[in-house]
């Protein structure tokens, strides 16, 4: 399908991706403020390349590559460039207030292989097949790296019940957490 890149078009798929592309931008960037610059420049990539896209599939595919490769590149540039750091700034407070940040505090301290592989699989909802795909590895690395990034996870939320981190539908929760450290 050759589509045409019309404002309309793009903010279709802005907005159809945008949640997925901001929560795997900060899984990487740690911070709001250069998320929104990663996001902002895979968005500005879509722009620029107008690739086509076949299904759905394909579009978010594209932009979660994309993405990851956009992160990449920044903390790259950051490790050559050093930054002030901004966790003292106003807006900072708001993100460690949110709901989950204890969990959220804890899967964005492992490393980016076991991050990335829980992000994909769980709140952007991808198989270990389809993760393989988009990572370029082999799905048993994959399935590996899930099973090891849970029991850190666990690890370091101080559990070992399975019950613990997940809800029934599968994505991560803290109020286990919560209750057990206030009993």
């Amino acid at each position: 399908m050759n589509e045409n890149y019309d404002s309309e078009h793009i903010r279709a798929i802005y907005e159809r991706n945008v949640d997925d592309i901001y929560g795997l931008c900060f899984s990487y960037m740690k911070n709001i403020h250069d998320c929104e610059d990663a996001v902002s420049a895979v968005f500005e990539k879509l722009i620029k390349n107008k690739p086509v896209f076949e299904t759905p599939k394909q579009e978010r595919a594209w932009l979660i590559v994309t993405a990851c490769n956009q992160c990449k590149s920044m903390l790259r540039f950051s490790i050559r460039h050093p930054k002030i750091d901004i966790s003292s700034l106003p807006e900072q407070e708001y993100w460690d207030k949110t709901e989950n940040s204890e969990m959220l505090e804890a899967v964005l301290s492992m490393p980016e292989k076991y991050r990335l592989v829980l992000y994909l699989h769980f709140y952007a909802g991808y198989s270990l097949t389809e993760i393989a795909s988009l990572t370029k590895t082999k799905e048993s690395t994959v399935r590996s790296r899930l099973f090891y990034a849970k029991k850190k996870l666990l690890k370091l939320i101080g559990g070992t019940d399975y019950e613990k981190i997940y809800r029934n539908d599968g994505a991560f929760t803290s109020d286990r957490i919560s209750e057990k450290r206030n009993a």
